[in-house]
């Protein structure tokens, strides 16, 4: 594989190359490594790249004519060869598109310095531009290297047991585990008791308990099987959403004025948010309520939809609701929820600015990072009317941050909150 680096510092990326496992590849022939400097396409005698900017600003514009004379050089007129630019504004780049790099025959990586390339140059003669992090460098070059080590790694050849490539970090989604060597002080038995199966288990239930405590955002994009959950289980983890709770509270919450009531029971409430939970996967949906009648209420609706789900032999869209209408649960009030679900960790939601004072508020990946590894069920309440009444509800330790729209009206249905927020707690991220 050729990777061919257009920059003005060649001197920056040519000693990288003289050790190290992708300076051995180039010494042995299995990678290139070639610089291409666009001072040498220059006409003036200063050698000038870069000229100040058109409209005015601070700092200086890289020339379209050494560099597109530069990077033509560099691709060779190869109809294969693939140009990047290393740029802050580009994609950010990651495990996923560093394998689909490796499997082509050429990287032509662009170096920008000062304020970055003429547009036109991008426009010509680049096929893409790729980040690597949030943040400005000096110039390309650190970029290009980051680039040319992570795909040369997984050139064949290059690492003494491709395999390694395989078994690490990002391979799979997930964190590589924790490794060890002599001596063997502080070393998990497990990892020395020869059973390997025994071991690839303890390593696959390190890597996600690692991933879910540091990356919650690969963590949302991960997808545990079966197996992956069994494993968690025995290690004393289950999945968080399949020991959290969700409660639509009815009482005590506040009338637009502030005031304290007890709000009425929809069969709304009874059906939408229990379709949430099981979508979810949730433990239970509770309806909290100390109203009788209305306890009753959701009670039978429930009970009506797994009757009929009954007598029916077909999985018809009455069966499915059934599913859903199992997880409902009503109480007389919140302390009864609390103390049937066993010292649960109480979260509530709130779109009032005073709501809770004195506890700090959390976003949903917050909350997950934080919770993941605890063993202790998760309650998270749903206040109805205008809120649910935070003086009267000790036992919250734990506060959502509000969800935020695109303008002031921040008035949705509890339906429709409820909704959004699990998604954002256990969606999973398919971006």
């Amino acid at each position: 594989m050729k990777f061919s680096v257009v920059t003005i510092l060649p001197e920056l990326v040519e000693p990288t190359f003289a050790a190290g496992v992708v300076g051995r590849a180039v010494q042995a022939g299995t990678i290139s490594v070639e610089t291409i400097n666009p001072r040498d396409f220059t006409t003036d005698k200063h050698r000038s790249v870069d000229d100040t900017p058109y409209g005015g600003g601070p700092g200086m514009v890289m020339r379209p004519g050494p560099l597109l004379a530069a990077i033509d050089r560099a691709a060779g007129h190869e109809p294969r060869a693939h140009r990047i630019l290393l740029s802050p504004a580009g994609t950010p780049l990651t495990q996923a598109r560093v394998r689909e790099l490796a499997r082509l025959p050429h990287l032509v990586l662009v170096c920008g310095r000062y304020e970055g390339l003429d547009e036109r140059v991008i426009e010509a003669a680049i096929d893409e531009q790729i980040s690597i992090g949030d943040y400005v460098l000096t110039g390309g070059e650190l970029g290009a290297l980051v680039i040319i080590d992570a795909v040369a790694r997984l050139v064949p050849g290059v690492l003494g047991d491709d395999r390694s490539a395989d078994d690490e970090s990002f391979s799979n989604g997930l964190l590589e585990y924790p490794q060890y060597t002599r001596p063997a002080d502080g070393v998990p038995a497990i990892l020395a008791g020869g059973n390997h199966a025994a071991i690839e288990a303890w390593r696959r239930t390190q890597s996600m308990i690692r991933t879910a405590t540091r990356r919650p955002d690969l963590w949302s994009r991960f997808a545990p099987s079966t197996a992956d959950e069994k494993l968690l289980a025995k290690a004393g983890i289950s999945a968080l959403h399949t020991r959290t709770h969700l409660a639509l509270v009815h009482h005590p919450v506040m009338d637009r004025t502030g005031a304290v009531i007890t709000s009425a029971l929809t069969n709304f409430d009874i059906h939408d948010l229990a379709r949430s939970s099981m979508t979810y996967g949730l433990a239970g949906y509770h309806l909290v309520t100390p109203i009788t009648s209305q306890r009753d209420k959701a009670d039978g609706v429930a009970r009506l939809w797994m009757e009929e789900a009954a007598r029916s032999n077909t999985k018809d869209l009455a069966d499915s609701r059934a599913r859903a209408l199992r997880l409902v649960r009503t109480h007389a009030s919140i302390e009864a929820l609390v103390a049937e679900l066993d010292d649960p960790i109480v979260v509530a939601t709130t779109a009032r600015e005073d709501g809770f004072p004195g506890i700090a508020r959390q976003t949903p990946r917050e909350l997950v990072t934080e919770l993941t590894n605890s063993s202790r069920p998760m309650l998270v309440l749903l206040g109805t009317g205008w809120g649910l009444a935070s003086e009267l509800i000790p036992s919250v330790s734990r506060v959502l941050t509000p969800i935020d729209g695109r303008g002031p009206y921040n008035h949705l249905s509890v339906r429709s909150a409820g909704a959004i927020l699990l998604d954002r707690l256990f969606g999973r991220d398919r971006g």
